[in-house]
């Protein structure tokens, strides 16, 4: 099933879809909480004020996809589709979003909380944090090149086996960062 230029408004999905293609549609206060989404594709879509919090997204594709205020807590994104992946989250909520090992490079999350998600192993080169809230997310074995990371809080990266040249760092995050790492700063 194909739709195109379809805004959505105030929806909520029962059962599962499968195989469908939404292109240049616009979801607002849409609930697709804990649906599954399976063989779904977005296509320079915008959803705006909606709860996909424990959706099960087995294959989904998202190429260009503008999410703003919306709620995405729980969702494991590494079940989509990551060969059609280019998104960008603006005041979003990810908590414990999983992007273990995924291909993120340039993604904004821009005023976002992403408390306790993981991102081991996941290329983050070029992604932007600003304004975004990190408590207990994990970074472990990442390529961090060229990320920024300087207008967050509650950062705290494990350098080790980290890829980060370039990376952008908050002064005290910078500082933390090395004094974890058993390295000395002083003024």
């Amino acid at each position: 099933e194909y739709n195109a230029d379809v805004e959505y408004a105030d929806c909520a999905c029962e059962g599962p879809l499968r195989d469908i293609q939404f292109e240049a549609c616009t979801f607002m206060r849409c609930n697709f909480a804990s649906a599954r989404l399976e063989n779904i594709s977005f296509i320079d879509c915008r959803m705006i004020d909606t709860d996909l919090s424990m959706a099960e997204l087995a294959q989904a594709a998202f190429n260009g996809v503008v999410f703003e205020r919306c709620r995405l807590r729980g969702v494991d994104w590494t079940r989509i589709n990551a060969g059609l992946l280019s998104w960008d989250f603006h005041d979003c909520v990810l908590d414990f979003g999983n992007f273990e090992g995924m291909k993120v490079k340039k993604a904004p999350f821009l005023k976002c909380s992403i408390e306790e998600a993981t991102f081991d192993g996941a290329d983050l080169r070029e992604a932007v944090f600003s304004g975004s809230k990190l408590t207990r997310a994990t970074f472990a074995n990442c390529d961090l090149r060229k990320a920024d990371f300087r207008d967050t809080e509650d950062l705290a990266l494990n350098l080790a086996q980290c890829r980060c040249d370039g990376l952008k760092l908050r002064l005290n995050d910078a500082r933390a960062t090395l004094q974890a790492h058993g390295l000395k700063v002083s003024a």
